[in-house]
């Protein structure tokens, strides 16, 4: 599968219940709690989906659109955090 296919399905990373809230803070770097956590899991779709949010932290320096792309990139990296901190509750 492709790490399309993991985003399309929500299929974020499953980490231990103690690890759960730890990676979802981490995450608020985005990318940072998904790489760690897909390394951890060896997930290959995660992590290339974790490589790509933290490549996208460059694209602040666009001028207008860096920020918002920023700000998206942000939320998009939160809500997998929560996905992770969710999975790892089951």
């Amino acid at each position: 599968m492709s790490f399309i296919d993991a985003i399309k399905e929500q299929r974020a990373p499953k980490v231990a219940e103690e690890k759960g809230l730890m990676m979802f803070l981490l995450n608020i770097i985005p990318g940072l709690g998904t790489t760690i956590a897909s390394v951890q899991t060896e997930d290959a779709d995660n992590k290339i989906f974790g490589i790509i949010q933290l490549c996208c932290i460059a694209l602040i320096i666009v001028p207008f659109f860096g920020p918002l792309l920023q700000l998206i990139n942000f939320c998009i990296s939160m809500f997998w955090g929560f996905l992770m901190f969710k999975a790892s509750k089951e």
